[in-house]
Order: structure tokens, then C-alpha cells, then sequence
């Protein structure tokens, strides 16, 4: 009796000690999926101030006058009153 006693003790705490690692195993993954998520998200955040950096350059250049019409002649073919645009003939 005593025996049997024993081997239900031994089954019971080998239950346990299983359920105690598999728990272990899935938090380790779980975190690892976490590190992964925030490693892609910290990359996606600098990516995303690089570009709000660089759209707060060009806000502050559109308020010097010599970058718009820069633009304005570039971009837009605009020029000033009296003169005549020189327009390239690729023939």
C-alpha cells in the first residue's frame, strides 16, 4: 500500500513539473514575440520621425522666398513679368 502510495506521489508531481515547464515554454514565446513586435515597431517610429524630420525642413525652406520661386520656376515653369521662357526642343 505504501508503495502505491509513492508512485501516485511520483505521477502527480511529474504532472505538475510538465505543466509548470510547458507554462514556462509558452511565456518564453510570448515574450519573444513581444521583443520582436516592439524591435519592428521602434524601427517603423525612427523611420516615421526621419520623415517627419525631413517634411519639417521643407515647411521651413517654403517660408524663404528664393526656395519658392525656385520652385515656382522649376516645377511650375513660372517666370517673372517681362521675361521669356526658354523652352529646350528635343528634335
Amino acid at each position: 500500500m505504501k508503495k502505491r502510495h509513492f508512485d501516485i506521489f511520483i505521477v502527480i508531481l511529474l504532472a505538475l513539473l510538465g505543466y509548470f515547464i510547458y507554462i514556462a515554454i509558452e511565456q518564453q514565446l510570448y515574450i519573444n514575440d513581444i521583443a520582436q513586435e516592439r524591435s519592428t515597431v521602434e524601427k517603423d517610429l525612427q523611420e516615421e520621425q526621419a520623415k517627419n524630420d525631413q517634411l519639417n525642413e521643407e515647411k521651413n525652406a517654403l517660408q524663404d522666398p528664393a526656395y519658392i520661386e525656385k520652385i515656382a520656376r522649376e516645377e511650375l515653369g513660372m517666370t517673372k513679368k517681362d521675361e521669356v521662357p526658354y523652352v529646350a526642343s528635343d528634335k
